[in-house]
Parts: C-alpha cells; structure tokens; sequence
C-alpha cells in the first residue's frame, strides 16, 4: 500500500510540471554568410493562489491564477564557423484563472496548454523573427559591418 502511495505522490509531482518542448529552425542571411538557427523552447506554467477560502456557508475567492512562459534557447552557425546562442524568457503566451486551489487545478491547466501546442509554435516563430536583430547585431560585432554604397 505505502508503494501506491509513494507512486502516486511521485506522479503528481511529474503532472505538475508541463514538460513540453517546442522547436523552430530557420535561417538568416547575412554579409558573412547564411547562418543556420534553431530555437528550443521548454513551456512553463507559474500558478499563484490569490484571495481567500470562506468558512462554511460563504463563497471562498480563492482562485488559481496562471501563466504559461517560454525559456528560449537560441543555437545559431555561421558558415564561418562561429556558434552564437543566446538565453530568453518570452512574456506570458497564454493565461488563465480557475476557481479553487491551484493544486487541484494542475491537470486541467497543463492539459489546456499542452491542447494549444500550434499556439506556442506560432509564439516560438514570432519570437524567432523578433530575435533575428538581436543575432545581426551579434554576427556584425564579430564578422564587422558591411557597407554599402
């Protein structure tokens, strides 16, 4: 009995975390050469309890506020051979609130997230084309600007 216990302690903790990945490949010109890039984003959930819980016979306002985040790793190659990768947090993509405490909201939360993974894909490629001055800037500290005219 004490093993089905422990297994599912084990497995609430594991459903608690979203474990969701998300991948986007492209590439960017650039004077020095194209550079191939690749965008790796782990999909993760802050919950916070807000409000409180009434005693018997009165509405509780507790309620479970919630956001899902992307930590984003950049992995980029020039032709040159230089390898450039950069760390981000996004803003929240999505969020939400849900009535009662955020532990036995969880399931629901995580399965609403992962149910909108093109949501995330089409975020992860916003995020991409709005990173793409941030990996210029870089290549042009290394391999220096072009001038034109």
């Amino acid at each position: 009995m004490a093993h089905w216990l422990l297994a599912g302690l084990a497995f609430g903790a594991v459903g608690s975390a979203l474990g969701m990945t998300v991948d986007h490949q492209t590439q960017v010109d650039h004077h020095s050469g194209p550079v191939a890039v690749k965008y790796r984003s782990d999909v993760a959930i802050k919950y916070k309890e807000v409000g409180t819980v009434a005693p018997g016979g009165r509405a509780s306002s507790l309620r479970c506020d919630w956001a899902a985040t992307m930590l984003v790793e950049r992995q980029a190659l020039a032709t040159s051979g230089s390898s450039l990768s950069r760390s981000f947090h996004s803003k929240p993509v999505m969020s939400g609130s849900r009535s009662g405490w955020c532990s036995t909201s969880k399931v629901a939360i995580t399965k609403e997230v992962a149910d909108r993974a093109a949501d995330m894909q089409r975020h992860l490629v916003l995020l991409a084309r709005q990173d793409e001055a941030f990996l210029r800037a870089e290549l042009d500290r290394i391999h220096g600007r072009q001038r034109v005219g």
